[in-house]
């Protein structure tokens, strides 16, 4: 197993060259469970809009077509990657258009073939979202063939590979997760705190001008409808900058979308801004 320590651990998508992420969710709805995930609240609003419970191969193919290769392809999301039986083409896909390719999965999913498919390819940052005791997720999911593939992936050459934890590792678990790679984290949404008030504390919005410090805004969500929210924390859909399927990716950000985005940040225009409740919120302002 390969270990980056460069990568910053507590924010893998921070070492991006140019600092643009468009961060893949594949499917609405997941079956991990994690209970300070507002997961139900994005199925609900995406499903008022969309149909489509998976992203088809073909769609993400359109959308990356529009996607400078400059631009890092994370697949993450809104849920587990790997519940959309084609995720694994579509990495080799993105990999094979000559963007830098970001992982973040729990596993569940993902069978040894395409552990096979994906230890052919370089990844930026390669994180495990280990699953836990069953405090915080659901610990049914650890199975037999489950607690292989973990083994299987602990043993294979795949560059860039970390762990995280959200409370204790599954017992299941303890004795094949490397310590050195393992980082116990916590979880970072601005909605944490009305679904799990147990490990997030709520926070005051903030007034004024107002920008990200982890400038999130260049690291955005595509949708299994091409649909492109602002960033990771947008769950309900709030801010949807365009979509891919009929936008150019330059455009998501000379839209109106954006640019009202930016001056409600600026504090020059009134409205709901979903950064200002946000952890990473900071006090200067995004230009559009």
């Amino acid at each position: 197993m390969k270990v980056n320590d460069s990568t910053n651990i507590e924010d893998p998508d921070s070492a991006v060259p140019d600092g643009r992420v468009l961060e893949v969710t594949t499917t609405t709805g997941c079956v991990i469970g994690c209970s300070y995930c507002p997961q139900d609240r994005f199925a609900v609003r995406q499903r008022a809009v969309s149909h489509a419970k998976h992203l088809r191969l073909e769609d993400f193919k359109k959308c990356l077509a529009r996607v400078p290769s400059t631009v890092d392809i994370s697949f993450a999301g809104y849920s587990e990657p790997w519940l959309n039986p084609a995720c694994t083409d579509m990495v080799e896909h993105a990999s094979a258009s000559g963007h830098g390719i970001r992982i973040s999965t729990t596993l569940v999913g993902m069978n040894r073939r395409d552990l096979k498919r994906l230890q052919a390819l370089h990844f930026r940052v390669f994180l495990v979202h280990v699953v836990d005791d069953g405090t915080y997720m659901n610990s049914r999911l650890v199975r037999g063939e489950y607690v292989d593939l973990v083994r299987q992936l602990v043993d294979a050459d795949i560059s860039s590979m970390l762990f995280m934890v959200v409370g204790d590792v599954h017992p299941d678990l303890v004795e094949i997760i490397p310590e050195k790679a393992l980082v116990r984290s916590r979880p970072r949404s601005v909605m944490a705190v009305e679904v799990h008030p147990d490990i997030a504390e709520a926070g005051q919005p903030i007034a004024g001008a107002v920008t990200c410090a982890d400038e999130r805004y260049h690291r955005n969500l595509l949708l299994p409808n091409g649909d492109v929210t602002l960033c990771c924390m947008d769950f309900e859909r709030r801010h949807v900058l365009g979509n891919l399927l009929r936008d150019e990716y330059q455009d998501l950000f000379e839209g109106p979308t954006f640019c009202e985005i930016a001056e409600r940040m600026a504090g020059k225009k009134e409205g709901f801004l979903l950064c200002r409740m946000c952890e990473s919120a900071g006090s200067k302002a995004v230009k559009c």
